[in-house]
């Protein structure tokens, strides 16, 4: 408790945010055990652990992941519309489509829909999987992937939208509407392979008890 408020000492005093709100964690900790001990920290283990999810990272960590995805989704896009027929060239994160450019900004990474969608794959694996260790694992390692094919979903919609409407109908509404529309579309992707993994668990089984049956001649 007291390692935690030196931290938010320290974290305050020198304008570091992370720091301040981690150092939460570390009081709430000393403040249980205090209390009631370390079978109470035990229950409590996960929704404590879970509060690192509110910890804002550090600017140095996000444009470090932001600009190597923003890339990634631009060459992608160009690659599969140019593979289309489309009148398609990129130059980094722009993207030329038609008498129209495009250009890939940090919100199209997909990093807020990263952090927002681990937190609740954490939660879903905790709260529905968590006996079944190795489907939680493998759909905890999932969620990357599942956000950065939403996020393509994404971005190819406002290069079409732009294509066929101008670049105009990208300041508007619509492209707030494709923001939601991307976090859906992930949850829905994470939700369909966990349901595929739970079919191939099912048929793993089955195909077990089988051969056991199987008696040799």
């Amino acid at each position: 408790m007291l390692a935690g408020l030196v931290l938010m000492f320290l974290g305050r005093t020198q304008g570091v945010l992370p720091a301040e709100v981690i150092s939460v964690i570390p009081v709430i900790i000393g403040c249980v055990l205090v209390s009631v001990g370390w079978p109470m920290l035990r229950v409590l283990a996960f929704p404590i652990g879970f509060l690192f999810f509110a910890v804002p990272a550090p600017d140095w960590a996000i444009d470090a992941a932001t600009v190597p995805l923003k890339v990634f989704i631009s060459d992608l896009v160009t690659r599969e519309l140019y593979a289309a027929g489309y009148p398609i060239a990129q130059n980094g994160v722009m993207i030329m489509i038609g008498s129209y450019q495009v250009l890939v900004k940090d919100a199209c990474s997909g990093m807020n829909s990263i952090f927002a969608l681990s937190a609740i794959g954490v939660f879903y694996a905790y709260a529905f999987r968590w006996e079944n260790k190795l489907r939680s694992i493998l759909l905890l390692a999932a969620i990357i992937p599942v956000t950065i094919a939403a996020n393509f979903i994404r971005v190819i919609a406002l290069v079409l939208i732009a294509y066929y409407g101008g670049v105009d109908l990208l300041e508007s509404t619509l492209h707030d509407l494709t923001g939601i529309g991307l976090f859906v579309v992930a949850v829905v992707l994470l939700f369909l392979f966990d349901g595929f993994l739970g079919l191939s668990a099912a048929a793993f089984r089955r195909s077990m008890r089988v051969s056991r049956s199987v008696k040799p001649i």
